[in-house]
């Protein structure tokens, strides 16, 4: 037997490649680096147009509209396993929970917060 032919090798699924899975906030992220690298490009070619800055303005625009979308996206299914969670006590221990929870926020807030 040689080594290709090995016992518990998968011939079929050995040699397989796969791509990595890539986020929408990579992609953003990704958008928003093209952009700053090619704003520094033109910043050091010696002829600059008004059109060469279309470029790098739509790449920063695209990844952070991407960026943006992604975190709101992100924000919301937060609010909603949130809220599952509030729903699910009794109204006195809800009533609790939220008043720790605006406590804590408050006291993060300069200026209203306690000051250690």
């Amino acid at each position: 037997m040689n080594d290709i032919e090995q016992e518990g090798v998968n011939k079929k699924t050995c040699c397989r490649l796969t791509l990595p899975k890539v986020s929408r906030s990579d992609i953003g992220w990704l958008l928003v680096g093209g952009g700053v690298v090619t704003s520094l490009i033109t910043l050091l070619r010696r002829e600059r147009h008004p059109t060469d800055w279309i470029l790098p303005a739509g790449l920063v625009a695209a990844g952070g509209s991407i960026l943006i979308n992604s975190r709101q996206g992100q924000m919301e299914a937060a609010e909603q396993s949130i809220l599952t969670e509030l729903d699910k006590l009794d109204p006195i221990a809800r009533a609790q929970v939220l008043k720790s929870v605006a406590a804590e926020e408050v006291s993060r807030l300069p200026g209203l917060g306690d000051s250690d």
